[in-house]
């Protein structure tokens, strides 16, 4: 009779046991199929937010560059608000959220064709979002980093945002560099972008693997760097960036170039008050722009406050007029520090020297015109654009943004930046030691090879047809970048390549560019003026 009732109890007991694991395999089940239902919602709801928020970017886009440019009143009538207008249609069409933050940026809606919205739409418990700028500026302003001709990118770099090639495209693993005269080739990786990148390549690609100096790239002849052509190969499949690279497409729309003397003269005229979009001041600009630029600056002097010493500057600033500083001896500006009124301009008749003295930097902020060459050095904080219409030559510097601004650097001769950090070998990808756009209407070379550069903002070289770089058989812009460690041994540079995965090299890489979209709502009346609007979209948000 015990072991008939142990029998029962046992049977009981397993019973009992099986049933609980099948409520609980039947709940995990159910919890699994609920989990992956909500799952499917959320996704589905993520994709129709942001599918709302493109289309409705994509129909503004298209109002937008159709719009005729007369003032900046106008555009607001032609826009309209969330709460009229076409604005108000795009917000009924697409069930999105438009929200005008134009005036939260400081933005002079009277004077400026600049203007800030945020397109939102709800997406269950999130929120999808994707700020966009409408605004009149050239499209060079869109990209990290381009040329309207070729761009050859040699080694190593990293770069996160849009590449533009009006031209051909080039790239290699290998850095060159000169020492002491002397030309030399290191091989190095392939370059390195961030995963949304689009290189936009309107001409051909071309690709050459060293091989660890099996197929030598380049010649090094006595006229410079000269491709081997034999060892380039057309490549028209996925270009070899070493980790992550950018999706390749031609560039579907109009390029806005700067007309650079068109652009100065409207700026010195900006500067004595008479602007373009006033109606009382239309006539006066026609009859002056067309002038050539000494005449120009003749016909202006009596709108500027006029100095031949910076120990003038004081009283200048004062005055609230734009100051033209002329006749002066000596190009070294010895400065503390320049804060010009809000709208007056510093128009320089002469080259220009700007170093920092002691370990403070040189703090400016206000926009400048030079009218020779340009000489940066030191450490330098800008919350400025700057005109040159001569050469510009950045120099064992460092230059930050002032005021959490950037400077925004336009030349119209040659672009030069060298040994910026040389020999450093603090890596980062997130602090920059060039902070700013740099635009030049000539061909551009730089080489970070014993220089560590970090530039957050921008580089285009417009290039001048088929007119090489000096020391090169290349046209528009060409960036040299070694990835790793680099010392001077006195004779040569020593290298140190990184030993880390695929994945991580890319944060030893010696010449880093991130782009940034803040400079169209920071510099303002200082951009360069393009008689179209074009609609400029962030990165997508999803909180």
């Amino acid at each position: 009779m015990n072991e008939k009732g142990h029998s029962l109890v046992l049977t009981l007991l397993i019973v009992t046991i099986f049933f609980i694991l099948g409520l609980t395999i039947l709940s995990v089940s159910i919890y699994q199929a609920k989990f992956t239902q909500v799952r499917v919602e959320d996704v589905e709801s993520l994709h129709e937010a942001t599918k709302a928020i493109e289309e409705a970017i994509a129909e503004m886009k298209v109002k937008v560059e159709n719009l005729q440019l007369s003032t900046p009143a106008q555009l607001d009538i032609d826009l309209g608000t969330p709460q009229f207008g076409f604005l108000q249609q795009l917000i009924e069409r697409y069930h999105v959220s438009i929200q005008d933050v134009t005036a939260n940026n400081d933005i002079d809606r009277g004077k400026l064709f600049t203007r800030v919205y945020i397109i939102s739409k709800k997406a269950g418990n999130r929120t999808v979002s994707r700020q966009i700028i409408v605004t009149n500026t050239p499209s060079f302003l869109k990209y990290a980093i381009g040329s309207r001709e070729d761009v050859t990118l040699n080694g190593g770099m990293y770069i996160d945002g849009h590449i533009y090639a009006g031209k051909d495209f080039y790239m290699t693993n290998v850095a060159n560099y000169i020492y002491n005269s002397q030309k030399y080739s290191e091989p190095t990786s392939f370059p390195t972008t961030s995963e949304t990148n689009i290189l936009f390549a309107n001409g051909n690609r071309y690709v050459c693997d060293q091989q660890n100096g099996a197929k030598a790239c380049y010649d090094l002849s006595p006229s410079g760097f000269m491709k081997n052509s034999a060892h380039f190969a057309s490549s028209e499949s996925m270009l070899p960036f070493q980790s992550t690279g950018p999706a390749v497409q031609k560039d579907q729309e109009e390029f806005i170039d700067v007309d650079f003397d068109f652009t100065l003269k409207d700026k010195l005229l900006s500067a004595a008050g008479i602007e373009a979009f006033d109606p009382q001041a239309q006539e006066q600009y026609k009859s002056l722009v067309h002038l050539p630029i000494p005449d120009l600056l003749d016909k202006l002097q009596n709108h500027f406050t006029v100095i031949d010493s910076i120990q003038k500057f004081p009283d200048a600033i004062s005055s609230g007029k734009s100051i033209l500083l002329t006749g002066y001896s000596s190009p070294y500006l010895d400065l503390g520090s320049l804060d010009l009124n809000d709208n007056q301009w510093l128009i320089v008749n002469g080259d220009v020297y700007l170093e920092n003295s002691g370990l403070s930097p040189l703090n400016i902020k206000g926009n400048i015109i030079v009218l020779g060459n340009l000489d940066v050095r030191g450490n330098v904080a800008f919350d400025s654009t700057i005109y040159v219409y001569g050469n510009t030559s950045i120099y064992n510097a460092t230059i930050s943004g002032f005021n959490n601004k950037e400077v925004v650097l336009l030349t119209k001769g040659e672009l030069e930046i060298a040994r910026i950090n040389e020999f450093q070998n603090n890596f980062s990808l997130t602090t920059p030691n060039l902070k700013g756009f740099f635009y030049t209407d000539s061909n551009a070379i730089l080489y970070a090879v014993g220089s560590y550069i970090n530039i957050q903002g921008g580089l285009f070289a417009r290039g001048i047809g088929n007119q090489t770089i000096s020391d090169t058989d290349s046209t528009g812009l060409v960036i040299n970048a070694y990835r790793g460690s680099t010392s001077d041994r006195g004779d040569n540079i020593s290298f140190t390549p990184p030993v880390l995965p695929d994945g991580q090299q890319a944060t030893k890489a010696r010449f880093v560019l991130k782009y940034d979209i803040n400079v169209f709502i920071n510099r303002g009346l200082g951009l360069p003026l393009v008689k179209k609007l074009a609609l400029i979209p962030d990165k997508l948000q999803i909180n």
